[in-house]
């Protein structure tokens, strides 16, 4: 598991992939996102970035908390992701932030694995109106 690097400027190509990894590894990632603070997402898209990834492939994007947060969050979810992956299944992490102009491409693709819960005080104005 490594942070994916991809350089300013690259095209990047993101869907809901054609043939998904498994229900029970998706939701043993699931599992393993939720345990670890400082994430406020995790996706699992098709990605494809032309010379930077061989193929298309699935990735776990992590939107998180604060970029101060990238370091233990990486760390911590690199720990976790082997027992939920097939021996030698490899998966590409992309950390971003919730302001990422890309974020939105992410959750176009519907392949969100996690959410987190957020405390009231934390909610946007609207959903206090929304809750009578």
């Amino acid at each position: 598991m490594q942070p994916m690097n991809i350089p300013v400027g690259a095209q990047i190509m993101l869907g809901a992939p054609a043939e998904p990894m498994p229900a029970s590894q998706s939701q043993a990632i699931a599992h393993a996102v939720a345990e670890v603070e400082g994430i406020l997402e995790a996706h699992l898209p098709q990605c494809y970035v032309a010379e930077v990834m061989p193929q298309p492939a699935q990735i776990l994007v992590l939107v998180l908390r604060s970029p101060e947060d990238a370091g233990k969050v990486l760390r911590e979810i690199s720990e976790r992701l082997p027992t939920c992956l097939t021996e030698g299944a490899t998966l590409d992490l992309w950390p971003i932030e919730p302001a990422h102009p890309i974020l939105g491409e992410v959750r176009g693709a519907d392949c969100q694995i996690y959410a987190a819960d957020l405390p009231a005080s934390c909610k946007p104005w609207w959903k206090f109106w929304a809750c009578g």
